[in-house]
């Protein structure tokens, strides 16, 4: 398993400080966020490029590139031909986000039409998509995202106990289970179930704080499993010095693959 920072935490540096950042924290790729405010916005694809060469340059890889596309068209058109060009195997798509009033079964044929349309583009380009287990969404769990992908068998999968712990609780070892050698990647965060005066509330904790996933269960169990995928370490928790939390986080990670 190889250990990768991603890079929201760290805001809108330039490529080359970025590689620098990265490779200063011990992480040996990248999950890279294009997304308004960051080193790669949506409008300027094209710096995907300078990431990749700056993190060549250092002995790193850029691994996944994360983005909020979530059907085909002139964006996804530019931000897919990048990654592909530039070697990216996995692409993370945005969220499919669950709406009551239009219902289950309405969202889940609208976003599977849309995934399908994304997943031809990706395929023209040598890129696979990865869609991410995430709360407040039609996929927040192994089975639901599975339904989603229908039978885009090609579509890899973006696991995440973190996010799942916003939504409830699902056993991880049966995640993994049900997508197999689909999942590609696995987020790493962790949480904590506060009681506040409008309720309990669930919020992302410092990961080497430890939390309400078990991770010092999952990672060995992982490699048990035989899963050489990668690991992407998020920093979702305020950090006066988000280097720092990230160099700290993955640390602690690094201690618990031995």
């Amino acid at each position: 398993m190889r250990l990768l920072a991603f890079t929201k935490s760290f805001g809108p540096i330039d490529p080359a400080r970025l590689a620098e950042t990265v490779a200063s924290v011990g992480a040996e790729g990248v999950d890279l966020l294009v997304r308004e405010g960051q080193t790669v916005s949506p409008a300027d694809p094209g710096r995907i490029a300078a990431v990749a060469t700056e993190l060549e340059c250092r002995g790193l890889t850029l691994d996944v590139v994360t983005t909020d596309l979530l059907d085909a068209g002139a964006d996804a058109e530019r931000i897919i031909a990048a990654c592909g060009e530039n070697g990216v195997p996995l692409m993370r798509v945005g969220f499919y986000r669950y709406d009551p009033a239009a219902g289950y079964r309405r969202r889940l044929e609208e976003s599977r039409a849309a995934l399908s349309r994304l997943a031809a583009l990706a395929a023209r380009h040598g890129v696979r998509l990865a869609v991410q287990l995430h709360h407040g969404t039609i996929h927040p769990s192994a089975s639901l995202a599975l339904a989603l992908a229908g039978d885009l068998d090609d579509v890899r999968f973006y696991a995440d106990p973190g996010n799942q712990a916003k939504e409830g609780s699902e056993a991880w070892a049966l995640n993994v289970d049900l997508l197999g050698d689909r999942m590609a990647c696995m987020g790493v965060k962790n949480a904590v179930w506060r009681s506040t005066a409008d309720g309990w509330v669930c919020e992302w904790q410092p990961f080497a704080d430890g939390g309400v996933v078990p991770w010092a269960e999952i990672v060995p169990g992982l490699r048990a499993r035989g899963y050489a995928g990668v690991l992407s370490l998020h920093v979702h928790y305020p950090a006066a010095d988000p280097v720092a939390a990230v160099r700290r986080d993955l640390d602690h990670l690094r201690g618990l693959l031995g």
